[in-house]
């Protein structure tokens, strides 16, 4: 199961972005995350209720305990060899709209891309 190591490379990077911006800016504190937000490509072949649940398991006692892991579909850009119309899919439907055409050029589409983190600050002391 591969979600597993990529959840804990997500994590491992929200959570030392949190840390780093802690460090540079202690005057406004991270206190944990609240949402983080990615694109999944198209051929990426990962299971999102998968991805899901290992991200709930492995961010138990880390900042991102609680967080919401919200996942899209990035859309593939593709070109169609026969008719040369381009355009993008954003489902697994490998068929040119142009002309029908199932010879489909396309580039990428497996990765996973950390979109957005959305963070709570720790509330400052009011004595």
């Amino acid at each position: 199961m591969h979600e597993a190591s990529l959840v804990q490379g997500l994590l491992d990077m929200t959570i030392k972005a949190v840390n780093d911006h802690n460090v540079a800016h202690p005057e406004s504190r991270v206190s944990h995350i609240v949402e983080i937000q990615c694109e999944l490509g198209l051929l990426a072949c990962v299971e999102a209720q998968t991805l899901t649940a290992c991200f709930e398991l492995l961010a138990e006692g880390t900042l991102a305990e609680g967080a919401k892991l919200t996942l899209a579909t990035a859309p593939l850009a593709c070109r169609c060899t026969q008719c040369g119309h381009e355009f993008s899919l954003t489902q697994r439907h490998f068929v040119c709209p142009s002309c029908g055409g199932e010879n489909i050029h396309f580039n990428g589409g497996h990765g996973m891309t950390l979109m957005a983190l959305h963070v709570a600050s720790e509330e400052p002391d009011h004595d």
